[in-house]
């Protein structure tokens, strides 16, 4: 299989089907003559992504609409991306991005709890949401689309990437130039509680305007607070 697919075919295959990849794995962890991947504590969160989501968005459905418009699929992601930060910040979906031994998931972790969401949400809707759109000049986190004219692009970062603001005012500009889209998203998710995360956040609403203003698309950001919350034990009363 190997030699006559392609791994973007496989890969785009098994992010399509992940009930098979489940079973698949569980086939994987019954074999005696293998050792390796902890399937169950997932360390590197590529397993467990699509069931949380799909039961959360169970669970919050959204409104019925058309989309028929940019401005109707901007407003669209808009909501989605408020569901995610509720899942995250507030039902615990925060754990699935975090180990037990406390360290932290890779950003393709909180990109796929991402995928996860908005697939079963905008399913619904007929919209299309593909993962690593190769646009020429690398490959964009998220392409959410209906019909050939109506897209938007989405970024999904981890606040203290040390690439951070070079996917913001360089990455996003050169992918919605490719794509010849006017619409930009930078989900920006904070790990860590120290000097450089506070100052990027509060540059990060004049840092937008300002690229928005000089490549002339409109862009938006949506900070996700993904760290791990203190214990109920340890909060100081004032």
């Amino acid at each position: 299989l190997g030699k006559t697919a392609k791994k973007a075919d496989i890969v785009r295959w098994a992010r399509q089907h992940p009930d098979r990849v489940r079973e698949w794995a569980k086939q994987q962890t019954r074999r005696q003559d293998l050792s390796g991947y902890d399937f169950e504590a997932d360390p590197i969160g590529v397993i467990q992504w699509d069931r949380v989501t799909a039961k959360y968005a169970a669970e919050n459905p959204l409104q019925p609409r058309n989309v028929n418009t940019q401005d109707d699929l901007v407003s669209l992601i808009r909501q989605i991306i408020q569901q995610f930060r509720h899942f995250i910040e507030d039902q615990s979906g925060w754990k699935i991005m975090w180990n037990n031994d406390g360290s932290e998931k890779p950003e393709e972790a909180a990109q796929l709890l991402f995928l996860g969401m908005s697939q079963q949400y905008l399913r619904q809707f007929n919209v299309e949401i593909d993962r690593e759109v190769e646009l020429g000049r690398g490959p964009v986190d998220f392409k959410a689309s209906t019909g050939s004219s109506i897209r938007l692009l989405i970024e999904v970062k981890k606040l203290h990437n040390g690439k951070f603001w070079n996917g913001l005012r360089y990455q996003l500009p050169s992918y919605l130039q490719s794509d010849d889209a006017d619409f930009g998203w930078l989900i920006p998710i904070q790990y860590r509680d120290n000097k450089n995360a506070q100052e990027k956040i509060r540059e990060l609403p004049l840092e937008v305007a300002q690229v928005s203003k000089d490549i002339g698309k409109r862009l938006e950001y949506a900070f996700i607070d993904g760290r791990r919350p203190c214990s109920a034990s340890k909060i100081v009363q004032p």
